[in-house]
């Protein structure tokens, strides 16, 4: 009859929104995470659909999250194993040279000075590391900082770097004073690294009512816009071959980053090839009422 009829295609109306969404809810726990529902019935439904489209968003954008956060993990211990494979293979390499036949000086000198250049490269890639992950589990207990008292020992841990450091008077910071002077210890030894032979390194200091601003600045090769974003990852070189020979790690730019982080700072870096690049933290300044 014509009023089953009605209500049948009544029954189906309120019912089609609701499969709509069931559907919708099993396809996402299968993984179709795009999935939405998308219902336009005017009622107290339309505003279901929307609330469940919020949440398939939320939960899509979640996933991605996760996602992303595993490939960078994967990455990261790829990339790690792959730097501690390559000097161990040279080290091994030279040491089977000279354990397994009589050499002449010459070779003797060139093999112990290739296992002592890979060893100190493993040093140093153990310690940033250490660093990093000592940065990610311990909070850093502020203190006052006279950046003029870290010169003359930024010198002293950079000897044969043609090194410029701030004559004028320089702002107390907020922070600590040993991750700060590891800060520019690497970014001085990064520009040292991309300069010729004895191009000076120049670091900078600006203040305002609240920051100071430290920057190191080289006229060294520069790094090409396309890889800017990239240099504060754990790992990532610009030039691996050069990097390596140089007993780089690809560590120091992301220890840096973390310091920066650490220090409620920023990191920015401008670069432009063949013609240098400037580093620069901005650091909250001490404030005087701390200090009671």
């Amino acid at each position: 009859s014509d009023v089953y009829k009605r209500q049948a295609l009544r029954a189906a109306r309120l019912t089609r929104p609701l499969a709509v969404l069931t559907d919708a809810g099993q396809q996402i726990a299968a993984g179709d995470y795009a999935r939405r529902t998308a219902l336009h019935t005017g009622d107290e439904i339309e505003t279901l659909s929307a609330s469940f489209d919020k949440m398939a968003d939320a939960v899509q954008e979640k996933i991605a999250d996760l996602e992303a956060d595993v490939q960078k993990r994967e990455d990261f211990v790829g990339a790690f194993t792959h730097e501690l494979k390559t000097p161990m293979t040279s080290i091994i390499g030279y040491a089977d040279i000279l354990a397994a036949m009589q050499t002449d000086p010459d070779e003797q000198r060139e093999a112990a000075a290739a296992i002592a250049h890979e060893g100190r490269r493993l040093e140093s890639l153990s310690h940033k590391l250490l660093a990093l992950l000592g940065l990610a589990e311990c909070p850093l207990t502020p203190a006052a900082v006279p950046l003029a008292a870290l010169w003359p020992r930024l010198h002293a841990a950079c000897p044969g770097v043609n090194l410029r450091t701030p004559a004028a008077p320089a702002p107390t910071v907020q922070g600590d004073a040993d991750l700060l002077l590891d800060l520019l210890c690497n970014l001085v030894q990064n520009a040292a690294k991309a300069s010729a032979p004895g191009a000076p390194v120049v670091v900078l200091c600006t203040a305002d009512a609240d920051t100071a601003t430290l920057t190191v600045a080289d006229r060294g090769c520069g790094i090409p816009p396309d890889q800017l974003a990239r240099v504060t990852e754990p790992f990532y070189m610009v030039d691996k071959s050069r990097a390596r020979r140089q007993g780089g790690s690809g560590l120091g730019l992301a220890l840096c980053q973390r310091i920066a982080v650490a220090h409620d700072g920023t990191l920015k870096i401008e670069s432009e090839p063949g013609k240098g690049t400037r580093v620069s933290v901005t650091l909250p300044l001490w404030k005087k009422e701390t200090d009671a």
